[in-house]
């Protein structure tokens, strides 16, 4: 390698001749790149308007709001799922959306939207639904949902391995889909759903907002083993940064429960936080673990993270 660029990375960043060989060598070799590599911003997160029908799902969302139609959040069982369900609902909230979620039962209900448990949704009065990490595949219940009155939006970072494309849903997010000029494919399904939270919170002027909700997002992104590079990295760093600030009741349950107070890294979330999440929806039920995040006092919380 270029040692006298080497050593000019070296002494400009501050950081030992490896280090600086290794960002030189994935790609990261300008000053500039360098150093926004290891000082990830929010200035680094893309515009949410940049996917492929987040405008068109933004107006049928603050429409539904206007009108105070109930709005249902249907999320996939796994860490990536439950924690953009819990993103997702607690944007709508702050919005003043009237909602409610549903989480599939891993072994009763499967994987995936399914018709029977949209029906049901229907006779409780519910005219639109929003997916999760899910749906990319949901062509029957898309289906069904467009016939019965209801507006489907997917959410998702999944493709759909059918030659139709996209299911007939009203909208459909997702970074890698046909179409999409995102710039980022590596967003986990959390990472989508919190594009759409970010674009709807600054509609309704509560923009600053936006940075609180990284640490549930950076959880949901580690547990999905999704790259840390790019807009992930600056998501990761950034909520991992303030995960010791927390202040949700069940995050800092579950954190108790984990013996992470301290300073946390990706090896904390991986192997001791997500995989305390994913149990909920390989043993039992997983909506639980919305109901921990959502819950209204500590002791409450403390229960649900001991389960």
């Amino acid at each position: 390698h270029d040692r006298e660029l080497v050593n000019k990375f070296s002494q400009a960043l501050k950081v030992s001749p490896l280090v600086a060989a290794l960002l030189i060598a994935r790609g990261h070799d300008t000053e500039e790149k360098a150093f926004r590599f290891l000082n990830p911003q929010t200035s680094d997160l893309n515009e949410p308007h940049l996917l492929r029908d987040m405008r068109r799902a933004v107006e049928r969302i603050l429409k539904a709001v206007e009108n105070r139609e109930k709005i249902l959040i249907w999320g996939d069982y796994d860490v990536d799922g439950t924690t953009g369900t819990v993103v997702l609902r607690k944007a709508l909230e702050i919005i003043g959306a009237e909602t409610g979620f549903h989480v599939p039962h891993r072994f009763t209900e499967g994987y995936g939207l399914n018709v029977e448990k949209l029906s049901e949704a229907k006779e409780k009065g519910y005219t639109l639904v929003i997916s999760v990490d899910t749906g990319a595949r949901a062509f029957e219940p898309a289906r069904w949902a467009r016939e019965n009155g209801i507006d489907l939006i997917i959410t998702d970072h999944h493709l759909s391995d059918d030659a139709q494309g996209n299911p007939d849903a009203f909208a459909v997010i997702n970074p890698n889909q046909s179409g999409c000029d995102y710039p980022d494919k590596n967003l986990a399904g959390v990472g989508v759903a919190f594009k759409l939270a970010h674009a709807l919170l600054r509609e309704k002027g509560r923009e600053k907002l936006v940075e609180s909700f990284l640490k549930v997002v950076a959880i949901g992104t580690i547990a999905d083993i999704m790259k840390l590079t790019g807009e992930n990295r600056a998501i990761v760093s950034l909520g991992l940064r303030d995960l010791p600030k927390a202040k949700n009741f069940g995050l800092r349950a579950l954190m108790e429960v984990a013996d992470c107070s301290a300073q946390m890294t990706s090896y904390d979330i991986g192997f001791r936080i997500a995989p305390r999440i994913n149990a909920a929806g390989r043993m039992d039920a997983a909506r639980a673990v919305v109901e921990l995040f959502e819950a209204e006092s500590f002791e409450r919380a403390r229960e649900l993270a001991g389960h």
